[in-house]
């Protein structure tokens, strides 16, 4: 096997690879989650800082505006508006003016203006008096007017006429108890100062940019002077609708550097708190989180392969003791028994299942052995059994076909013996039907046989004949008892008997028809030899006293007959069923023998087989 195909390679690297993929999507998640999280807790930073920075310019914007509407109730201002031509009231109002000037560090003008917005008179600058704020700042005049002389922040930056530095004017009417407007109050905010007590002075970091912007996207604060003044990219557009909110990666005209600001409303004014920041200063966290990660998962990566790489060897060291064992079971070698391998864990009882396994083979073989050697044995002994039980049994089949074929020829020598003695018995029937037939004409002839003496002397010789022709008879049909009696090759002499039986009849009826011509051709002398006639009577009823014990003897000889060739037949049956049966036991002994042989060579063939395994040393 390759090296490359080994668990201890593989493994390692499935796992190592698992291991950096995890870490990987782990590393990934945990990256965009932080990433998500920074940003959305930066952002969030970003948001309450704007609002706390447009809280600040808000409190500043209010402090100016109650100033202002304090100094309008003033009774120097209104005293003042009323009467403006005395000397008394302009020098106390110019000195008020000072006083208000000098209290509020970022006022740059404190001044009083008439209604048309004609200045009357101003704390830092005597030229402006007679200058027309109308014209100087047309829209905040046109809109506080509009508003019935509500105090309102200009809503531009311009240069102060007195400092020629940026300022940012409010003004609004001065009223009466009952709400008549005697005039206009004005201060005008030094813009710089606000903005370097408020904005330059924030602890900003890196690519931080604090501004306020109006709703037209002009600069009017910034922690950059460059930017105070400028208009805005037009992604600024949305001040004008919404209050707060972030603009997110966004790419000014100027640079191409991707930013994020987050903005904020003033309240009381159309201005907006603009924090803007690089985003690479923003995600510079996520940056460091991201290499962090990196460097802990490429450390986590090498010290878990590493451990996994020692691990997989712990394991793969007995796995390889294992596959030698198993390769050892697989070539049959059954010698090597010892156990190397102790451990408590799964390879340690996979290892004694081997060992066991190892054992348990050595005896299974043994026992195997041992029966196939008893099995060859017996099987040997068995065939040859079988084999002389085929060679006895074809032998005793071929005396059974014999004595079948010895049986089939007697019964059917029997059945014809029988079939002669049926017809004997018949003739010798016909016979006493005739003799009784003649002995009742004789009876009816007795008186005319008296006078034919010499014919009754031939009657009666011929009578003699008949009597000893019935004797004869009686003689062959006892022989033919006996002969019936026997079995065997007597049946032939049977044969013999049945024949003379009928040779014999034969004569009787030929005699028969003799006396019966002797009678006829003596009719006529009959009737002179009555006497005769009785006598010829006796004998004529002695004779058929003899006739009818001869009929009885040949009827049963021939029922004899019947009964033993039903008996031949059976037993030729019997013979038959034998020799079918010994063919087939006959055919069971080939059979038989055939399956011993092969049980024989199958036994040799599994001996041959256990020979595989090496059980013994010297094997």
């Amino acid at each position: 096997m390759k090296r490359i195909h080994s668990l201890s390679v593989k493994v390692p690297i499935m796992v190592s690879s698992i291991i950096v993929v995890t870490v990987l999507v782990l590393s990934i998640i945990l990256t965009i989650a932080a990433s998500r999280g920074i940003r959305n807790a930066t952002l969030n930073g970003f948001q309450t800082t704007v609002q706390g920075y447009a809280s600040t310019i808000e409190l500043v914007l209010h402090e100016q505006l109650m100033l202002i509407q304090t100094y309008s109730k003033s009774t120097a201002f209104q005293n003042f508006i009323t009467n403006y031509n005395d000397p008394e009231a302009q020098n106390n109002l110019q000195r008020v003016l000072k006083n208000y000037n000098d209290i509020n560090y970022y006022s740059t003008n404190t001044g009083i203006a008439t209604v048309d917005g004609i200045i009357l008179a101003d704390s830092s600058d005597p030229k402006l008096l007679g200058v027309s704020l109308a014209e100087i700042h047309p829209e905040l005049y046109q809109d506080i007017v509009k508003n019935n002389y509500d105090f309102k922040f200009d809503n531009i930056i311009k240069k102060s006429l007195t400092t020629g530095r940026n300022s940012l004017l409010l003004m609004g009417g001065i009223k009466d108890d009952v709400g008549n407007v005697l005039g206009i109050a004005y201060i005008n905010l030094d813009i710089d100062k606000v903005n370097n007590s408020f904005i330059k002075s924030l602890p900003l970091q890196g690519s931080e940019r604090l501004t306020v912007a109006n709703h037209d996207k002009m600069v009017l604060l910034s922690s950059d002077d460059e930017f105070v003044g400028v208009t805005l990219s037009p992604v600024y557009d949305v001040i004008k609708t919404q209050d707060k909110g972030i603009i997110a990666s966004y790419k000014s005209v100027n640079t191409s550097t991707a930013r994020t600001s987050a903005y904020n409303a003033i309240n009381g004014v159309p201005w907006s708190v603009i924090l803007a920041k690089n985003d690479s200063d923003i995600y510079s966290q996520i940056y460091s989180i991201i290499a962090q990660s990196v460097i802990i998962g490429v450390a986590f990566i090498i010290i878990a392969s590493v451990l996994v790489l020692l691990y997989i060897r712990s394991i793969t060291n007995p796995l390889q003791k294992i596959i030698k064992i198993s390769k050892e079971i697989s070539k049959g070698d059954l010698t090597n028994t010892d156990q190397t391998i102790h451990r408590k864990d799964e390879l340690g009882e996979l290892a004694d299942s081997f060992s066991t396994m190892r054992h348990e083979l050595v005896n299974i073989i043994v026992r195997v052995r041992d029966s196939v050697e008893k099995i060859t044995n017996s099987a040997q002994e068995l065939s040859q059994g079988s084999n002389d039980l085929s060679h006895r049994t074809e032998s005793q089949a071929a005396s059974l076909e014999e004595t079948a074929s010895s049986m089939e020829q007697m019964a059917s020598t029997i059945k014809s013996s029988t079939d002669q003695s049926v017809q004997g018995n018949r003739m010798m029937v016909e016979s006493r039907q005739s003799i009784e037939s003649a002995g009742d004409i004789i009876l009816e002839t007795t008186k005319n046989i008296e006078e034919v003496y010499d014919a009754s002397a031939k009657i009666k010789d011929i009578t003699n004949i008949i009597e000893n022709i019935a004797f004869q008879t009686n003689i062959l049909a006892l022989n033919a008892a006996v002969e019936a009696a026997r079995a065997g090759d007597q049946g032939k002499g049977f044969a013999v008997v049945a024949s003379e039986v009928r040779n014999l009849a034969q004569t009787t009826q030929s005699s028969v028809k003799d006396i019966t011509n002797l009678v006829d051709n003596a009719y006529d002398k009959i009737n002179k030899a009555t006497e005769s006639a009785r006598t010829s009577q006796e004998i004529f009823n002695d004779l058929r006293v003899k006739i009818d014990e001869t009929a009885r003897i040949m009827q049963d000889i021939s029922s004899t007959a019947v009964e033993q060739q039903t008996g031949v037949d059976q037993v030729n049956r019997a013979v038959a069923d034998m020799d079918s049966v010994t063919q087939q036991n006959a055919a069971l002994v080939e059979e038989s023998y055939a399956a011993t042989m092969s049980l024989s060579n199958q036994a040799q063939e599994l001996y041959e087989a256990m020979k595989f395994f090496k059980i013994d040393k010297d094997e």
